[in-house]
């Protein structure tokens, strides 16, 4: 709750947005920090979680929510 309290005068979406974007960091950062690569590095494994994460994300973006951020920015 601290991370939303300090944010408030951002949308509900822009919120989502950011937490995804640092969640997806963090994730990366965790999996080349377990396998010891450096960040230019190529990790397989990464590479599919990364894959995954991006498709999840896919399928929450539709028209219908784009619309619905629209009408309701905040």
């Amino acid at each position: 709750m601290m991370f939303l309290e300090k944010h408030t005068d951002m949308s509900s979406l822009q919120l989502v947005f950011e937490m995804g974007n640092s969640m997806t960091k963090k994730v990366k950062n965790a999996i080349y920090q377990h396998e010891r690569r450096a960040e230019i590095e190529h990790s397989p494994f990464h590479k599919v979680v990364h894959s995954i994460l991006l498709d999840r994300w896919t399928k929450s973006s539709t028209p219908l929510h784009c619309l619905t951020h629209s009408l309701n920015s905040r």
